[in-house]
């Protein structure tokens, strides 16, 4: 070979060679989704049927919307161009067979544009659901639905097939999507509880991961702890009733981030125990209810830093103001829901139409307030909202109305309102309210192989200085507000 030759070879081989190494060390982007709730078209015959129509009077969600909202989010994921989608639960409206089809069709859209797909089953993908219907002829019918060993045998190309590791028979299971990462993804059923030994397996796992130096996310459908208070009476069943114990042996294990969805609100809480152990619970919002959010997450070459961003579908084929549009229909539909919710829980009898009465009026005022300040939620990063200070003095009022006029329904009020005041000032508890971080954009700096925290607290000779939480030694006493290390424990800076 004549050296001409050689140097137009070693032209084309070295570049070709670097930009194989960028590509192995370069950002992995992993895009979430959740609570699609995708109605197959085909489930109803006409939108006038009056049946469906008294359904979508009682939703939360713009169901009706959800196909096109779909389609343009898949269309949006792929000019993202992520190395990884994750898809939190609830796929479908109701566990139909019709929609988890459609569902499963559009998917193979990732497959042609080679971005692989890994899905857990929410609360309405498998199993009878009382809303699986067929609207037909003005009436409905009951849809077709597909049980637990349905789902997975559907979904086998998107986390349930071979290049996974399956926990028994359960619909729990692991997946190296690529070096440096493992993604734990549990079942957390329909009424947000574990299959026996799932959490003990979730534990194993997650130490066996990081002992072989990957980082590790868990992905469920519900949230793994209380993002605000009387959470679990407001809305049921959507964290599991022994979530301490669960978040303890989270953290045990070394685990920092879970994915979650199920309350259609991209929405951000943290614990932070006495340690200064954190974790994460990151729950990604609805496409179909306001703002119609989904997550972008990218970790850096080294996996050692995650950050998040919160992108929402602002336009939609036939409506000109999508986010506007979408917005009024959340704020009706939670008013309609509370109206509904609050007679039950209170046993008054509310009355359509009746303007005024002190059981419509007082339900009327409540409803108004939750629907402003569930918007409000749904936007994220409720203190930095200007409408939060007017809301939150609403329930003020009426906390200060019920103490005074013996009101029989004093309790259910009182933890109403304060639940909305921790909604509204983005913390978790009462006894929690510095404990705030920004819901939309975040950067979490993930556990390393040795911990700066543990470091502190073995090593006499360093327990008088101070340590930011990711284990970074001070020159002195912090002088901005925030949690920090001290003397092997947490210290809050005011």
């Amino acid at each position: 070979m004549n050296l001409t030759k050689l140097i137009i070879r070693l032209n084309i081989i070295l570049p070709l060679c670097f930009l194989s190494t960028v590509s192995l060390a370069a950002n992995k982007k992993i895009c979430v989704l959740a609570d699609m709730h995708v109605m197959a078209p085909s489930l109803i015959d006409d939108e006038n049927n009056i049946e469906w129509q008294d359904y979508l009077k009682t939703s939360k969600s713009m169901t009706d919307l959800s196909v096109p909202i779909f389609d343009a989010i898949i269309n949006r994921i792929i000019l993202e161009k992520p190395d990884l989608l994750l898809i939190v639960g609830d796929l479908t409206k109701d566990s139909e067979v019709e929609s988890h089809d459609y569902v499963l069709n559009k998917l193979t859209k990732f497959k042609q544009a080679n971005i692989p797909v890994f899905v857990i089953p929410g609360n309405h993908d498998r199993g009878w659901m009382q809303r699986a219907l067929k609207y037909q002829n003005d009436t409905c019918i009951v849809a077709e639905t597909i049980d637990n060993d349905g789902f997975g045998k559907l979904y086998a190309d998107y986390g349930y097939g071979s290049n996974t590791e399956r926990y028994g028979s359960t619909l729990n299971y692991l997946v190296e999507p690529f070096p440096g990462l493992t993604i734990i993804c549990i079942d957390s059923g329909i009424w947000c509880t574990f299959r026996e030994g799932s959490i003990d397996w979730v534990y194993e796992k997650a130490k066996a991961a990081q002992a072989k130096g990957n980082q590790v996310l868990v992905m469920m459908h519900h949230m793994l702890m209380p993002h605000y208070y009387y959470q679990n009476n407001i809305f049921e069943l959507s964290i599991p009733t022994d979530y301490p114990d669960i978040r303890e042996k989270f953290m045990r294990a070394g685990i920092k981030v879970v994915l979650s969805g199920h309350s259609h609100v991209s929405d951000i809480t943290r614990y932070i125990d006495a340690s200064g152990t954190e974790l994460y619970d990151i729950c990604t919002g609805s496409p179909i209810s306001y703002p119609c959010d989904y997550r972008v997450l990218t970790f850096n070459d080294t996996f050692s830093k995650l950050s998040i961003t919160t992108k929402s579908l602002t336009t939609l084929n036939g409506y000109p103001d999508f986010p506007s549009y979408a917005k009024e229909r959340l704020k009706e539909s939670v008013r309609n829901w509370t109206q509904k919710w609050l007679a039950e829980k209170t046993g008054f009898e509310y009355v359509e139409d009746e303007e005024f009465g002190s059981n419509n009026l007082m339900i009327n005022v409540i409803s108004q307030a939750l629907s402003n300040s569930f918007t409000i939620h749904a936007e994220g990063n409720e203190p930095q909202n200007p409408e939060s200070k007017e809301a939150v003095q609403i329930f003020e009022d009426l906390l200060y109305y019920m103490k005074n006029h013996n009101f029989n329904n004093a309790e259910i009020i009182e933890n109403i309102s304060l639940s909305m005041k921790s909604i509204l000032g983005d913390y978790p508890s009462e006894s929690d309210k510095h404990n705030i971080v920004n819901d939309r954009t975040l950067t979490i700096q993930m556990p390393s192989l040795t911990d700066g925290i543990e470091e502190i607290r073995s090593d006499e000779s360093k327990k008088s200085l101070w340590y930011t939480l990711e284990g970074i030694q001070l020159s002195e006493k912090p002088q901005h507000p925030g949690v920090y290390i001290y003397q092997g424990h947490k210290q809050i800076i005011k």
